[in-house]
């Protein structure tokens, strides 16, 4: 598996707005993409960082995925969301309740 990792810096002013078109369009988009396993999009409320996770079953997935993302940058600029990383890495092992499915 491969994982599209990046950290992102929020502006709070478009707060609403962002959040909006994060459930509206961009988890189903995320969703909709070839080889897709889940996601996670989180929030770091002491530095208004976003982090996200979203793992993919091969290393072209994620690359095409991160490629999509990347191409979308002035849009997510427009919500007040800047990428400082956006980076694709290999999951090495995953851990998971007992009750919950591994992803891979």
């Amino acid at each position: 598996m491969q994982a599209v990792v990046g950290i992102w810096t929020m502006d709070e002013h478009h707060r609403d707005e962002r959040n909006r078109l994060l459930h509206e369009e961009v988890v189903p988009l995320a969703k909709g993409q070839p080889g897709f396993v889940c996601g996670f999009w989180m929030h770091d409320p002491e530095t208004g960082k976003g982090h996200t996770t979203i793992i993919f079953d091969s290393r072209e997935s994620a690359t095409d995925f991160k490629t999509l993302v990347e191409s979308r940058s002035q849009c997510a600029a427009q919500v007040g969301v800047t990428s400082d990383i956006l980076t694709t890495v290999e999951v090495v092992a995953d851990a998971r309740a007992a009750n919950q499915p591994n992803a891979g």
